[in-house]
């Protein structure tokens, strides 16, 4: 690291320990039974169909729809049996990974301690991930792949050892086998790396990127045919691009949106839908050709629509809705974090060259969404980033205000002397 400390203060530690003990007692406080009624179940089935020695399966039938990591994660927790605990302990584990990566990374780009320690606070008590890192879902495994995947990327991009690069592509590589959402991101990281005159680095970023994605791409490619990274590619873009999305979403479930698209199909559609019975990646093209279709049918409601998913994704009210209580403590919480992010993404806007791996992430999310679509779950993940741009501002102006301005502008030198 060209001689840079990366050296911590003691309070990140206890912060990243209150973070574990948060997301436990929070889920304790929930009730066990909630943790399988109010999950995503199908995530379970799979990693017992894994478990029983079934492979990647729904039922009885080896499946493509969703990426294998989470599952597999479930699977090596719990042996195919509903242990809670495994569970509930690995995730806050999980939970409190975040908020260290999330120091690390604000160490990293303001050279200061106190925006570590703030950046690890935020993310200990943010009550969001609080509540939902340790629900039955991929959310809080993929934010912590997704965080300690940019901080390596940023490592890189500064000290320029290929090692360094390699584990970054194989934890994009992870995090695409999480959330294949995230691949746009995955791809364009070592572009990135490479932009920056990183070439052995981008070189063994996107070697080892390819190599963690292919066993999925090849069991994949001999199941359906094709090399693909998931058959609910489809039909996740035709629900989003039919005419019915606003019916519900996103006030409520993107699914109840989906239920109305398909009680509307004509007999046609349900006879040729009926036709290619189970075969997954035949229903997923032709899904994808009537999402296409539509859009090409109407390219300016299309445009429109487009515009309201991005505003519902970062709307500083939750999607879908959880009541008034909740979409408060939301509101309250999720609003002054995005607010301060970009406060602090402003004040180093002349160093946004080497803030640019953040802007690609951003940009990669609000395509993607603009496309497809999201909940609050899908973009919750880019909350630490907020919070780490937050907590450098923060730092540099409770640092005093003209030392904090230089130091700013000019790199972050002068709170590169602060390790409070």
């Amino acid at each position: 690291m060209q001689g840079l400390s990366l050296k911590l203060p003691r309070a990140v530690y206890w912060f990243t320990l209150a973070a574990f003990a948060l997301r436990l007692i929070a889920r304790l406080a929930t009730g066990i039974a909630g943790f399988w009624v109010n999950g995503y179940a199908f995530f379970f089935e799979m990693a017992q169909n894994i478990a029983r020695g079934r492979g990647i399966a729904l039922g009885e039938l080896p499946t493509a729809l969703r990426v294998p990591v989470y599952p597999l994660f479930l699977a090596a927790l719990t042996l195919g049996h509903k242990a809670f605990w495994p569970i509930a302990i690995a995730q806050s584990a999980i939970g409190a990974g975040t908020a260290f990566c999330a120091a690390l990374l604000a160490r990293q780009i303001f050279r200061s301690g106190r925006a570590a320690t703030l950046a690890a606070a935020a993310v200990a008590v943010y009550p969001y991930y609080v509540l939902h890192d340790t629900a039955l879902e991929e959310t809080s495994l993929f934010t912590l792949l997704s965080v300690a995947a940019v901080l390596l990327l940023a490592r890189t991009a500064e000290c320029s050892r290929p090692i360094a690069g390699a584990w970054a592509g194989v934890l994009l590589g992870l995090d695409v086998l999480t959330r294949a959402t995230i691949a746009p991101f995955a791809l364009m990281a070592p572009l990135w790396l490479l932009a920056r005159k990183r070439v052995q680095a981008g070189a063994a970023c996107v070697a080892l990127l390819v190599l963690t994605l292919a066993p999925w791409l090849v069991r994949n490619a001999v199941l359906t045919g094709t090399a693909t990274l998931s058959t609910e590619t489809g039909i996740e873009l035709w629900a989003a691009n039919n005419g019915f999305l606003f019916r519900h979403y996103p006030r409520e479930s993107i699914d109840r949106s989906k239920t109305d698209a398909l009680i509307a199909l004509s007999a046609r559609d349900r006879q040729e839908l009926d036709r290619m019975g189970n075969g997954e990646e035949g229903t997923n093209r032709w899904f994808m050709q009537k999402a296409f279709a539509y859009m090409r049918a109407h390219p300016a409601q299309t445009a429109i629509d487009d515009g309201r998913k991005v505003v519902a994704a970062y709307c500083w009210l939750p999607s879908p809705r959880r009541g008034r209580l909740a979409d408060g403590v939301y509101a309250l919480s999720y609003g002054p974090v995005m607010a301060l992010g970009l406060w602090g993404m402003w004040r180093r806007r002349r160093h946004w060259r080497e803030d640019s791996l953040f802007y690609l992430l951003f940009a990669s999310f609000t395509a993607v969404t603009a496309i497809f679509w999201a909940h609050t779950a899908h973009r919750a993940y880019l909350d630490v980033y907020w919070m780490v741009f937050a907590a450098g501002a923060l730092a540099e102006v409770s640092a005093g205000g003209a030392r904090g301005g230089t130091g700013i502008e000019t790199g972050g030198h002068a709170a590169a002397q602060d390790e409070r």
